[in-house]
């Protein structure tokens, strides 16, 4: 047999039944006054042993049976359920805590933490329903008051219900709103996307103007500005914005490339165009929006010029997706002439060619192909670079 394998499969096992059994021999120690002659409760021992052979069903049947539920014994249930969630057996858990919650002898301060820990249960399992329920139960608790409205915030993010979501925020004592402006901020830009895809562009100017409110200088307000301005067919106020978007975050402005060339050509401003695509501080990373600006800068300086000026790009900012492949072509076919290039530069081509990863979220590393404002691994708003 091999003993690590036994080992990684039975220590979870083990650790809970001690942990457990510790707990359950404070109790029972306290109940019993340590006297030998007390009979102990035989069920409690029964799901001790049901543990350690990782019969995990029969060990919650038995302490449920065993233990009455008092002052000691809650915190027995409640640690037990919250072992079991953080193991993702949520049916465990849930089972735990909803029969924590029928018992009528619960203190008031008993009964909330058990119904904030089915909360989180019910949450997990993606019953959303259930867990706004008793989340919103929960906010006339002065414990869990703050807990419950993060807890309704969640979900009504995960439904996209933006108008909910900023009204539960506002729920929140004034000490702690401030705290969430900029989740509200980017709630109200959820709401103006929705406009403008509905071609609502005065509910959606409305929407970033509430936002603003919350947050001054926020990229995605600037962004979403232009692009109503865009959409209206007012070239001058969308370059406007954007404009004051590549001064503040030019990993953003990226995104809006291809439109701002497409502004400027439009207003036939060939000049203003061209002062542009020589302070622009970041390729577009998109495909489509790559091939707008290199078209533009071809027209503008020749062929040579350009590639001269794509290579300076890569050196100062690294290879993204297209880039590899505009040049993984251009090598292939000689139009590249800067010394030292060679077969070094094609075989770095070829891997960052193959290279699906163009935007990480600082707060937790997670990377994506796409640009998100809403990271979905860690929850951060804001943190795609």
């Amino acid at each position: 047999m091999n003993i690590l394998t036994e080992w990684n499969w039975t220590w979870p096992a083990v650790m809970l039944a001690f942990c457990l059994g510790a707990m359950g021999m404070r109790w029972l120690y306290k109940r019993l006054g340590f006297s030998r002659t007390n009979k102990v409760n035989a069920d409690y021992f029964k799901g001790l042993n049901f543990l350690l052979n990782e019969e995990t069903d029969k060990a919650i049947e038995s302490f449920i049976k065993a233990l009455e539920v008092d002052d000691e014994t809650v915190e027995l249930h409640l640690a037990l359920g919250g072992l079991f969630r953080k193991k993702g057996q949520l049916d465990r858990a849930t089972r735990i805590h909803q029969n924590l919650i029928a018992r009528p002898n619960l203190t008031e301060r008993q009964r909330y933490e058990a119904i904030h820990e089915l909360a989180q249960d019910y949450y997990k399992v993606g019953w959303l329903d259930r867990a706004e329920g008793l989340f919103d139960e929960l906010k006339a608790s002065e414990t869990y008051h703050s807990a419950a409205i993060n807890g309704l915030c969640s979900i009504y993010q995960q439904e996209k219900e933006w108008l909910s979501a900023i009204n539960i925020l506002q729920e929140h004592k004034k000490s702690e709103r401030s705290q969430n402006s900029k989740k509200i901020a980017h709630f109200y830009c959820e709401l103006a996307e929705t406009a403008l895809e509905n071609l609502d562009f005065s509910s959606a100017k409305e929407f970033l103007n509430n936002a603003q409110s919350y947050v001054k200088n926020n990229p995605r307000i600037k962004l979403l500005k232009g692009e109503v301005a865009y959409q209206e067919g007012d070239a001058s106020s969308a370059i406007r914005h954007w404009l004051e978007l590549q001064e503040s975050d030019a990993s953003i402005a990226q995104l809006v490339a291809g439109k701002m060339i497409k502004s400027y050509q439009g207003l036939e401003d060939m000049q203003s165009l061209e002062r542009y695509l020589e302070s622009m501080k970041s390729v577009p990373k998109h495909g489509k929006d790559f091939r707008v600006w290199y078209n533009a800068l071809v027209e503008l300086w020749g062929t040579d010029r350009a590639e001269l000026h794509i290579l300076q790009k890569v050196e100062a900012e690294g290879l993204s997706g297209p880039v590899a492949n505009h040049l993984h072509h251009a090598v292939e076919n000689e139009l590249v002439t800067e010394p030292g290039m060679g077969l070094l530069l094609k075989e770095l081509l070829n891997r960052a060619k193959q290279k699906k990863i163009e935007y990480t979220c600082t707060a937790c590393g997670f990377d994506t192909k796409a640009m998100y404002w809403h990271c979905q691994n860690c929850g951060e708003w804001e943190s795609f670079r």
